[in-house]
């Protein structure tokens, strides 16, 4: 982009260059008009002093001698000279004797004190005989002479200046042109890089400074190129693998669909199966090196589709052409070909796998959103049905639907958040033998645009699948606490023995987690034996010295523990003994039909007499009749939890039984 004339370099230069000629030739102009001058007030003193010796005795002799017509005669004949207006001679009282030049009744003009160029300098002076003065001379010098001379050196001085301005504006045009001309290849250069145009260079030769600047110009480009191929590379492919991103990959996949037209496309959507073992067990450099052997085997595919890493572990493949047996076909190799890596680590030798989710463009996924979110639900589906498989996404399938319906409210679960649209419930808990007061459990509603409550079963499964539930977590957490300071604060006593509070495994994992606690007691000014933490058993199971680590703080600041839907797995035996915790809540499965049920009968009273064992109390949830209320008394189950005892209601409301 070239600069307009009166912002360019060369403008500027000519302009300041003419600025300083033009302010010197106006001072050298400024002061021959001040030397003529003086010379000029030299001449005229020096006139003036002339005429005072010439003429002051001559005046004199006819005056002292009182013969007029002599001095008039004098007076006429010097008046005729150059440059003399008037003339007069007056007595010593001022009475004028003779004149020439003088009008009828003119006064006389005093003397002038400096000299006024172009006007009438003034002259007096004595006229003295043998030491005798007999009046006074007075007459006008003309100083027109003086007002010419110095229009003369202008003049010409003015002619010379505009020759020597015109003169050098050809000569500095000339030599800005010369000195600036690379300047402008450089500035041209410079905005054609700024465009994009990153392989531009510069033919300057020569050892100057444009040339020192052109060189370096060019070093720059060289720089800037290869930096911009290299974030360009970055911005399209994955650091640790090489492999395409997210970003490069939902573009390939819309330029695919859009030219699809009546041809076959499906996605694969792969996530491997136990890479968290690996990385959580061996750490980030293990598990980044088991992604990259990974890699090598998904870049054998390419010659079939267009492979990507999405994050994490999971990756992605574009197949165009072909049918769906062809797409499980391959998602099979691929499955098989990965559970052949062996990985090795310190040792210790992995088992991995992968999980395949298949989609295929159609009417209904006609966009990249669409078909990766049922690419992602395939593969969770297979997933579920056992790892190590593939799935293809079924448009109407309940089990696909149940997953679309999670992501759809997943925004909402987000709005709901940041406009706190969540609202705290509870549950009591009774005891069934102890003297001791109920405890509660807290619930949480979420609420609707328009003011009415979802249930947990519409948002909490989304939740946890899109890792909300720390989010969720907090805020249940928080505005617990902030509800037992404001029953405190107006001088209500708590309502419950204690109140228990949900924890997921995704908090679990959050390192945060204890600091935030802290400050949430801090600030609310609460006492941490109000509190049970409820962690699931198969958020302990998942990671034991996680689990482990969270119950010791917990139980260190004077909370209770109690480890909800114990028996869902039947795998937490043993860890018992290591966890330490205050009650064992036993799964639903096993208690909603309990009253008729013997086989479930006795599960809970082996989990009961288990709790016993090791000092614990046991929880029954889902005693929803008093028949099943009535059984797990008898049966010495500690405390009961259900709609038999109480339906959740608003935490707020709660008043002590």
């Amino acid at each position: 982009m070239k600069l307009p004339l009166i912002r360019s370099l060369r403008f500027r230069l000519l302009l300041a260059s003419l600025a300083i000629e033009v302010l010197m030739l106006a001072l050298l102009v400024g002061n021959s008009l001040r030397l003529i001058q003086e010379h000029l007030v030299e001449q005229s003193t020096s006139r003036i002093a002339a005429i005072e010796v010439a003429y002051k005795t001559a005046v004199a002799a006819p005056l002292a001698s009182r013969d007029y017509a002599t001095l008039r005669d004098i007076l006429d004949g010097w008046q005729k000279a150059e440059g003399i207006p008037y003339i007069a001679v007056t007595d010593p009282d001022g009475t004028i004797l003779a004149s020439a030049g003088l009008l009828i009744d003119q006064v006389l003009p005093a003397a002038s004190a400096g000299f006024d160029v172009g006007s009438v300098h003034h002259v007096v002076f004595p006229a003295a005989f043998m030491g005798q003065t007999y009046g006074h001379v007075h007459y006008g010098l003309s100083l027109d002479f003086m007002a010419t001379a110095r229009q003369q050196v202008f003049t010409q001085s003015a002619l010379i200046a505009a020759g020597e301005i015109a003169l050098s504006l050809l000569l500095l045009t000339v030599v800005g042109f010369w000195l600036t001309r690379r300047l402008v290849e450089v500035t041209e250069a410079s905005s054609r890089v700024a465009a994009g145009e990153y392989d531009i260079r510069l033919n300057i030769a020569g050892n100057d400074e444009v040339a020192t600047l052109a060189r370096n110009f060019n070093d720059m480009a060289s720089a800037v190129e290869a930096r911009v191929h290299e974030l360009s590379f970055q911005a399209r492919h994955d650091s640790l693998t090489g492999l395409h991103n997210r970003r490069a990959f939902e573009d390939e996949l819309g330029s695919a669909l859009a030219r699809r037209h009546s041809g076959a496309l499906f996605i694969l959507y792969i996530d491997l199966d136990q890479f968290k073992a690996v990385n959580d067990t061996c750490g980030h450099i293990a598990g980044d090196l088991l992604l990259q052997r990974v890699t090598t085997f998904l870049m054998e595919q390419r010659s079939v589709g267009f492979v990507a890493r999405l994050g994490g572990d999971e990756f992605a493949l574009i197949l165009e052409g072909g049918d769906e047996d062809a797409a499980l076909a391959h998602a099979r190799r691929i499955i098989a070909g990965i559970r052949t890596i062996d990985f090795v680590w310190e040792g210790k030798n992995f088992g991995i796998g992968a999980s395949v989710g298949i989609a295929q463009a159609s009417v209904e996924l006609d966009s990249i959103t669409n078909m990766l979110i049922a690419a992602d639900s395939a593969c969770y589906a297979a997933k579920e049905r056992g790892r190590y498989r593939a799935e293809v996404f079924r448009q109407g399938d309940d089990w696909y639907q149940r997953r679309q319906d999670e992501f759809s409210i997943l925004p909402r679960i987000t709005e709901a958040l940041a406009d706190n649209r969540f609202v705290l419930y509870h549950q009591r808990i009774q005891p069934l033998h102890k003297s001791c007061g109920d405890s509660a459990e807290v619930l949480v509603r979420m609420l609707a645009d328009d003011g009415s409550l979802i249930q947990p079963v519409h948002f909490i499964n989304a939740a946890e699948r899109y890792n909300l539930m720390p989010f969720l977590d907090r805020w249940v957490l928080s505005n617990t606490l902030r509800q037992m300071a404001a029953w405190r604060d107006g001088g209500r006593p708590l309502p419950f023995q204690h109140l228990s509070v949900n924890l997921s495994g995704a908090t679990l994992d959050d390192v945060d987690l204890p600091r935030f606690l802290d400050q949430q007691l801090a600030e609310h000014a609460i006492n941490p034996h109000q509190l049970c933490f409820e962690i699931t058993e198969s958020a302990a199971i998942a990671d034991p010295d996680r689990a482990l680590d969270f119950i010791h703080n917990v139980r260190n600041l004077g909370a209770a523990i109690s480890l909800d839907d114990f028996g869902s797995g039947l795998s937490s035996f043993g860890y018992l003994k290591k966890f330490h915790v205050d009650y064992l809540k036993i799964d639903g499965q096993f208690v909603k039909n309990l009253d008729h049920d013997a086989s479930d009968r006795a599960v809970v009273e082996a989990m009961v007499s288990l709790a016993r064992a090791h000092g614990l109390s046991s929880i029954a949830e889902y005693v929803a009749s008093p028949q099943i209320l009535a059984t797990a008394r008898r049966i010495g189950v500690d405390f009961a939890q259900g709609y038999a005892i109480h339906e959740p209601s608003p935490l707020a409301a709660a008043v002590m039984h």
